[in-house]
């Protein structure tokens, strides 16, 4: 059961990972779109998009009959990221080397994770790495790979 167990977190990981794509090209798009009419607009030209543009749209999410799509929600504080101050890779045994044989919080571990980036990280990086924390320890538990003991806050984390 707990590779079927595994498989379904990581489709589950897989899903959230392609929804969030999703929100930040339609956002993407939205924006190209205004600044496309705007240059149209300065130019004198048609603001009608192109065959090559017109072929993309088509090729989007279908939707049924009187079904309703939400917008994509826009993201806050979209920063670019520069001086190489990227978030390292966490999948393999990232989250599993910060768990030690003396039980820990998972703030403990984040900060932890936090100490081994060697840079400051943002907020939102912060935020971002939390999650991905989250996701991976839970799994870990569940695969058995490491332990837990108690709940909530007093939740900490070790391997046998």
């Amino acid at each position: 059961m707990s590779n079927l167990e595994s498989a379904k977190a990581a489709i589950e990981a897989e899903l959230f990972h392609a929804k969030e794509g999703l929100a930040f090209y339609s956002t993407r798009i939205e924006a190209l779109e205004k600044t496309l009419s705007q240059l149209a607009s300065v130019t004198g030209e048609s603001a009608a998009p192109t065959a090559a543009i017109a072929d993309v749209a088509k090729r989007g999410p279908k939707v049924a009959a009187g079904k309703h799509v939400k917008p994509a929600k826009k993201k806050k504080d979209v920063k670019e990221v520069a001086d190489g101050n990227e978030l390292p890779f966490t999948g393999g045994d990232y989250w599993s080397n910060l768990v030690t044989d003396q039980p820990r919080s998972a703030s403990e571990i984040l900060e932890a994770a936090i100490a081994g980036l060697g840079f400051k990280p943002t907020k939102t990086q912060i935020q971002k790495l939390s999650g991905r924390m989250t996701f991976a320890v839970n799994a870990l538990v569940k695969t058995k790979k490491i332990q837990d003991s108690g709940s909530g806050r007093d939740r900490r984390f070790f391997k046998a």
